[in-house]
């Protein structure tokens, strides 16, 4: 259990020296990086600022964990203060979110709970996680893989098969393809980084061609990806939400792929 103590952000304005989905340099930016913080860590931390910038409308980009504590009950319990990047006003916002590690009830290989996401010192209220809140097209037992006439057939109108420019302005499906990997490999996820996106097709109960499925608050995933050694695997991701701000759910399966 570690805890330490948030640096202040820098009160001038701040010039982004780069800038990507992960703010590696931002100029005048000096945060401490919580001790003992891991890549897997910061993965669960960009889950949460994924949500609070769904929940919000906005487009903060982590920069690094702050503060962190672990508990392990029936499950493993994260609660963190991040800083994030604002490159609308090149502003630093410091968040606090907490996520549960679950345990798994769907047959999925991991389950992340969003509980809260939220600024730091707000007065905003954390309700409980509301398992009967969630659609019920989206629980029970996670789906198969695709069928090969999903994009064809007559169901064809609740998929949506995801394009470059889709990746390219939606950021956070990179981090899906991470949530992905560590649900394989957990924190020597980072031995298989980068991982390059080969295909996306996203499932909703609309039946609308668009990619405005994307912006569903309960979807189904279905993601193939390339490691950086070349394998390719498959994940399915069900993204789902209670009815209560700040609150998301994902769950992950792995697919094998064919022989």
């Amino acid at each position: 259990m570690l805890k330490v103590p948030v640096n202040s952000p820098p009160s001038s304005p701040i010039e982004k020296e780069s800038f990507s989905s992960d703010v590696e340099h931002v100029k005048g930016y000096r945060g401490i990086k919580a001790i003992g913080c891991t890549p897997a860590d910061e993965l669960i931390a960009k889950v949460g600022l994924h949500c609070f910038n769904s929940h919000k409308g906005t487009n903060l980009q982590f920069l690094t964990v702050t503060q962190l504590f672990l508990r392990t009950v029936s499950h493993v319990s994260y609660t963190m203060t991040l800083d994030a990047f604002d490159p609308a006003n090149h502003s630093i916002h410091s968040i606090d979110t907490g996520v549960w590690d679950a345990s798994h009830r769907n047959g999925e290989n991991l389950r992340l709970i969003t509980t809260y996401c939220i600024p730091t010192g707000s007065d905003e209220s954390c309700p409980q996680w509301d398992p009967n809140g969630v659609d019920v097209l989206y629980t029970g037992l996670m789906p198969k893989w695709l069928d090969d006439d999903a994009l064809t057939g007559s169901d064809k109108l609740h998929f949506y098969e995801v394009n470059d420019s889709d990746l390219q302005e939606n950021a956070w499906l990179h981090l899906y393809a991470q949530v992905a990997a560590y649900s394989r490999w957990n924190v020597y996820m980072v031995d298989h980084l980068p991982l390059e996106i080969k295909k996306v097709v996203v499932q909703t109960k609309e039946d609308i061609e668009s990619s405005l499925k994307l912006k569903s608050s309960n979807a189904i995933f279905y993601l193939s990806f390339k490691t950086r050694g070349g394998a390719e695997y498959r994940s399915i991701i069900r993204q789902t939400r209670d009815g209560r701000p700040q609150h998301m759910c994902l769950e992950v399966k792995n697919v094998e792929m064919d022989k």
